[in-house]
Parts: C-alpha cells; structure tokens; sequence
C-alpha cells in the first residue's frame, strides 16, 4: 500500500494551485482526477460568461 503526506481531490485550477504549493515541501502527494488531463473541467461556479 502506497503512503502519502496529501491527497487532493480533483486537478482543477484549485487542485493544481495546490499541488504546486505543496511540492515546495519534501511531502509525497496525489492528486486524483476523473477527468483524462488536468483542468478539463467547468468549476461549477463558472457559467462560462466573460463579464466586463
């Protein structure tokens, strides 16, 4: 069984920002994602509407 210091769930823009904050550190982390590639996925906030 493998071990890690974190798991994040999800590699959306969140999931990512956070993975990279935390490979500073001497941490073994995953991160998993149901997508095939990371940030393939809407952020359920996101309407996709450009608002200027």
């Amino acid at each position: 069984m493998k071990r890690y210091d974190a798991v994040i769930i999800g590699a959306g823009v969140i999931g990512s920002a956070v993975a990279r904050e935390l490979s500073r550190y001497a941490l073994k982390i995953c991160v998993l994602e149901k997508e095939p590639d990371v940030a393939c996925g809407n952020s359920s906030r996101n309407t996709g509407l450009l608002h200027i």
